[in-house]
This record gives structure tokens, sequence and C-alpha cells, in this order.
């Protein structure tokens, strides 16, 4: 079964607006154009196609390669009616402000449930000296298609999505898959080609090459405060106040809760977390892996406020952390910064505003990691990776996870960071030297997004070529029905949640 769902807008349709009426970024020029109508629309109809062929000496006719379709140029004629001189340039005006954007959706009154790509490049030379005239605008789309102003989303069913395609061309198809129970593979197959990621389980599948999850964030949430320890990252801060948890977007968030006793310029609530053993009773982690989802987000310009993350040894030295800050009292620049061995590796600046373009860090798409392996560190950062080399930090095991919430000199209330917190912090223990090595990659309730279009994976909102299996085919769906299965590792408990989607096109 598939359903709907609607993702453009089309526009407000008029009460009289003639059947070929276009709209235009989502504007119809009879809504906003006084006196302006649609006459007639040429050029939305059959496209020709251009073969390409080759002559072989001594034989009849040509060798057929193949045929491509020109970009399309659409003709609308219109007729624009004025009471005055003045009322009529107005029009013009109006009119070639509403054209001016470029490619943008093109929708016409007969067939709004289609959109055409197109820009305004041309037009005919109206006779002077009336108010009265008749006219064409050009439209040109280097992409002849029309396409669907709906997507069509579908659901497998047994592991198995059957796409309907219902348009002219075959299409690219997005994917949205959710894992119910930890897997190290994922493959979709088709007639028309295969798409893997991870890796298939190798032929001994022993226990100890898997990875295991030792904490979440229910384990920080359920920790008490560490009033009598110190932020190894930042020990000049005072950390005896206490943290807490909020319902933040409908998600449960721990973050600052009192200062407690003042030291230094930065003061609020820690929390020290002991990793408890594997499955061998084996405490300390060489190898890990740990993925954490946070919103670092200042309402009101010139809030100030400070959070990190921090992974230990035994005996208490930084192995590696992660720290948010933002001291700009007037502004609404923060900062983040990547730490290993005890020392801060780089720092990166930006807007703590809650657009995405500015701010890596809020609601639905602030995510981060880290992974290391043996003395390789890898840090993520606003769609990408950050590897360090580090020696001293080869045979640190970790066993400890801080997180630590402060607030800057007595600047609290309104003045404190709005959202600073972690909702999801997950720390996987790996049992083997390299990564790539572990069939478990994609722990229960990991979400992987392929971009059938653009052909590239994402694990958690973070880009993952590396994931790709060699020979992966990006297929797209065919006109008419389709069968896609859907494969995973064998000893996968629960089969994932796979959604497709598809945008039918038309030339």
């Amino acid at each position: 079964m598939y359903a709907f769902v609607d993702t453009v807008n089309s526009g407000i349709v008029g009460t009289n607006l003639p059947t070929e009426a276009m709209s235009y970024n989502g504007v119809y020029l009879e809504n906003e154009i006084d006196g302006y109508r649609t006459l007639s629309v040429t050029g939305r109809e059959l496209m020709e196609s251009e073969v390409t062929d080759q002559e072989i000496d001594g034989m009849d006719g040509s060798y057929y390669r193949y045929k491509t379709t020109p970009a399309r140029t659409i003709t609308v004629k219109y007729q624009l009616r004025a009471r005055g001189s003045g009322e009529y340039r107005e029009a013009y005006n109006k009119m070639n402000k509403l054209l001016s954007c470029e490619q943008v959706k093109v929708i016409f009154n007969d067939e709004s449930d289609k959109y055409f790509i197109g820009t305004k490049t041309s037009n005919t030379q109206v006779d002077g000296g009336s108010n009265n005239v008749i006219g064409e605008i050009e439209i040109y789309c280097s992409d002849p298609r029309k396409y669907s102003t709906t997507e069509k989303e579908f659901t497998a069913t047994d592991g198995v999505l059957n796409i309907l395609n219902e348009g002219t061309v075959p299409v690219s198809i997005d994917y949205d898959v959710q894992t119910m129970s930890e897997t190290g593979y994922i493959g979709l197959v088709s007639e028309e080609g295969i798409m893997q990621y991870g890796k298939i389980e190798e032929l001994d599948g022993e226990t100890y090459q898997r990875s295991e999850v030792l904490a979440t964030i229910d384990d920080f949430i359920n920790c008490k405060d560490d009033t009598s320890g110190t932020d190894v990252m930042h020990p000049q801060y005072g950390a005896n106040g206490t943290c807490a948890t909020y319902n933040w977007f409908n998600k449960k968030f721990i973050g600052f809760g009192t200062v407690g006793t003042k030291k230094g310029r930065a003061n609020g609530g820690l929390r020290t977390l002991e990793i408890p053993a594997d499955s061998n009773a084996v405490k300390g982690a060489k190898n890990f892996y740990s993925y954490f989802h946070l919103m670092f987000w200042a309402g009101m310009m010139g809030q100030t406020g400070e959070m990190c993350i921090n992974f230990l040894t035994a005996d208490n030295k930084l192995i590696c952390g992660c720290s948010w800050y933002k001291t700009d009292a007037i502004g609404n620049t923060g900062h983040y910064e990547i730490w290993a061995n005890g020392k801060m590796l780089r720092q990166w600046g930006y807007t703590t505003s809650h657009l995405r373009t500015q701010n890596p860090w809020y609601w639905d798409w602030g995510h981060c990691d880290i992974l290391k392996e043996g003395a390789n560190i890898r840090f993520f950062y606003w769609g990408g990776y950050h590897n360090y080399y580090i020696p001293e930090t080869e045979n640190m095991e970790c066993t400890k996870i801080q997180i630590a919430f402060k607030q800057w000199g007595d600047r609290g209330g309104s003045k404190l960071m709005s959202r600073m917190g972690f909702d999801v912090i997950n720390f996987t223990k790996n049992n083997v030297s390299k990564w790539k090595d572990i069939p478990n990659r994609y722990p229960s309730g990991t979400k992987i997004t392929i971009d059938g279009k653009s052909s590239h994976v994402y694990v958690n909102g973070m880009a993952r070529p590396e994931d790709e299996v060699l020979g992966t085919k990006y297929f797209k769906a065919p006109v008419g029905t389709s069968e896609i299965k859907v494969a995973c590792s064998e000893w996968t408990k629960s089969q994932p949640i796979v959604k497709a989607k598809i945008r039918e096109a038309w030339l």
C-alpha cells in the first residue's frame, strides 16, 4: 500500500481563473495583476526526441545508440487590459517582479497536480499606444519533465516494497530505514540493480567480534549529581551544582539545573557515569563509539552558557571530549571545541540561532559522535569528519563519562541559554581493533536515509559514504509496478521498518 504526501504549495486558486492560468513560483498572475488573463498555452504537449546513431560502412541504415529529450519551452499567450497608462505600467512592473525568480515551480490550472521547473526567459514586444494588449511569455524548462505535486510513499510488507510508478519516465527513489534491532547490513534488491550498505556478516560470526552498548541517556538521567567531583575538561570551574531533566519538543533532555558554589567564571552541575562491564565481565573500552544528540540554542541575543561531554580513564585522564560554549553577552556567536589527551585540538565558531544553515546543534539535526580506534580518534562537525592520530591515547581505556552544564557568572534566568542539553547519549564498546570488522554497526533505533537523486546515504543524519558497498547501483523506479526486496544480517532479531518515496514524472 502507499500513501500520498503533499509536499508542494500550488498557490491560491482564484474563483474565476482561465483553464490554462499559470502559477509561477506559487502565485497565479490573474490573482495579482488586475486586467491580466491567460489566453492560451503551448509547449506542454508531446516532446520530440533526439536520436544518436552511428553509420557503419557496408551496413544499411545506421546503428541506433540512444535517444534524448531536449529542453522544453512553454509559451503563455496573455491579454492585459488597463484603465489608464499608470495602471498599465504598474501591471507590467508587477509582472516583471513576479516572473524574476529562476528555476521555480510552474503549474497550470488545468493540471494543478503537476508542475514544471522553469525560468522566464523572453517575451514578445506588445503594440504601443494601447492599454489593451496581447503578448507572449516564454518559460524555459531545462528539465523537460513535469512532476507530481505530491509524493507517493510505500511501506515494506514482509520485507518487500511494491512500487507503483504511474508516470511516463523512471524516477529516483528515496528511502527511510528504521532499525528495530541491531544489524550490520542493509540491502535493497530489484531487477534494476542492488544497493548495499554496511557489511554482510563474516562466516565465523563469533560474538567477540560484536560491539556492545554499555550506556544510554537513561543511565545519565538516573545517575546522581557528582557534587564532589571535578569537570576534568574544565577543572577551573565549579561543578557542585545540579543537573535537571526537561521535556523539549516531546523529548526528554538532561541539562542545567542549579549553579552550586561558585568557583571561577562558570558554575553548574556535573554527572559522572561509571561505565559497566561488558558481557565478559571486562571493564574499560580501548576502542569505542559514542553517538549523542543535543541542543545548544540561544533564543535571545546575548544569552550565555557552557556544556561538555568527557570520556575518561579510571584515573580521571581525559581521553577525548567535546565542549559547547557561548560567552557572547551581546550577539549570537557560540563555539564548539574538540579535545583529546587533555588538550583542545580545534575550535569552530557558529551562530546559535534556530536556523539549520547557521546552527548544527538545534532540534532534529543536532547530531554528533566520537569514534576511538586505538590511537585514532574521529570527531564529527557539521557534515564532516575530522581524524587525529594521537599515540598517547592508544592504550587509554574509557571507564567513565562526564557531562556538565554551566552558567557563566551571574547570567542565569533569561540570560542563560534557552536550550542546552542531551536527549541521546549512546556508548558502544568495540571489541576489535578495526571498526570495519564490526558487523552490527547499526544499533536498534538507527535511522538510515538514502537520497536516490544525489546517491548519498546518511546514518542518523550524518553522511556515511564509507558504508556503501562497492558495486551499489542507485536504480530508479521504472514505469509500472516493480518489487524491491529488503535484506539485512541473518542474526538480526527484528526486521527494519523500510519506507520509500517517489515523485512521479511525465514527458
